[in-house]
């Protein structure tokens, strides 16, 4: 629902060129996140949900808990969204474009919303994820959009700094959780973390050569 949602807007923003599209991606992310949070609410009482599900050939791994975080985060989302603060500064930014034509258009956020979806996808991810592979790319999803709200203001020189040396940070860190996920395949074969607990537990490795491995 939110990945769908998601591909939904960016086409939208592609074909449309309409002057308050800010406005109207806000209204239609707090749809998108107000009918996924009611999806997750009604998976929370799905008895099967009690052990787990595993997804996708077991990158990611569905429980009532996780539901329970995602309706969390998908709640706390919509409520920013819905701040009578934010909706009143974008009235008024629109209705100041309009009438004054070009004055107040570097205000104009429209990728705003895109955003935050793009970070709220990686966080639900993240929180469902059973693998090495899947946890890298739900943190990159995640970073990615970090990244670009910590640039959106694209006139400010510390916001485009500042984003650029988060950029580079974050390269160099993905760096480091690929070498350490290259590793693990390379010494267990497998990068899934319920095939790592069981092979810890039944092998002669101590757990100081594990820990040293992780490190």
């Amino acid at each position: 629902m939110l990945f769908n949602s998601l591909i939904l807007l960016l086409l939208s923003n592609a074909i449309t060129s309409r002057r308050d599209k800010s406005i109207l991606y806000s209204r239609a992310t707090i749809t998108i996140l107000l009918i996924s949070a009611f999806i997750a609410y009604d998976n929370l009482y799905f008895l099967f949900l009690a052990k787990g599900v595993g997804i996708f050939g077991g990158l990611f791994h569905t429980t009532a808990t996780t539901n329970f975080f995602h309706l969390f985060i998908f709640l706390i989302t919509s409520k920013e969204f819905s701040s009578p603060g934010r909706f009143l500064f974008s009235k008024l930014i629109y209705y100041g474009t309009l009438l004054l034509n070009k004055m107040g258009e570097q205000f104009k956020i429209i990728e705003y919303s895109l955003i935050i979806l793009f970070i709220v996808t990686g966080s639900v991810f993240l929180i469902s994820t059973s693998d090495l592979v899947s946890i890298f790319l739900s943190i990159e999803l995640q970073s990615y959009g970090l990244y670009l709200l910590s640039t959106i203001y694209r006139d400010s020189e510390p916001a485009t700094s500042g984003g650029l040396m988060y950029f580079l940070l974050g390269g160099l860190s993905s760096c480091f959780i690929l070498l350490g996920t290259a590793l693990l395949y390379a010494n267990s074969g497998t990068t899934n973390l319920d095939s790592l607990y069981i092979i810890t537990s039944i092998s002669d490795v101590s757990k100081e050569n594990i820990t040293g491995l992780l490190y």
